[in-house]
């Protein structure tokens, strides 16, 4: 590859097409996490990595009444209530079309909240595998997996 398209998959995360794949998961219990990527271009990768977030979510109706009239907004919030960095591998040098798979465990705690959708309030739990390498880490985004 040229200079050039190097240069813009540092910039946009591009080195690479990056999945994470995990099955349900019991607090308290070891849970397997597959990553998989495939590299578009070659490159140096100084480690591969696990995020785990939950994210608490509220959304309520407000009314308010003003002379008269009402007026209805909705308030959101959230605020991530865990989150954890889980290193997957060392450094290594990935070639071009190369497809790579790891595997990673994740163990949470017994006294995190578990996944949880009602009509106001969720508790949503996510993982992200990336590729750190210099730039914008290649990654899988965030995916939603069930805690129970």
């Amino acid at each position: 590859m040229g200079f050039f398209s190097n240069l813009k998959n540092a910039v946009t995360g591009g080195a690479a097409n990056v999945q994470v794949q995990c099955q349900a998961v019991q607090r308290g219990t070891p849970a397997m996490v597959q990553i998989f990527a495939q590299a578009k271009s070659a490159g140096n990768v100084n480690g591969v990595y696990l995020l785990v977030r939950a994210v608490e979510r509220c959304e309520v109706k407000d009314r308010d009444w003003e002379g008269g009239h009402s007026h209805t907004e909705t308030v959101r919030g959230h605020r991530v209530s865990w989150e954890h960095r889980i290193p997957v591998s060392g450094a290594f040098q990935m070639q071009e079309g190369q497809q790579m798979q790891w595997q990673a465990q994740l163990h949470l705690p017994h006294d995190v909240g578990p996944s949880l959708q009602g009509h106001m309030i969720s508790h949503t739990w996510e993982i992200q595998a990336g590729l750190d390498m210099t730039g914008n880490d290649p990654d899988s985004g965030w995916v939603t997996i069930q805690v129970y």
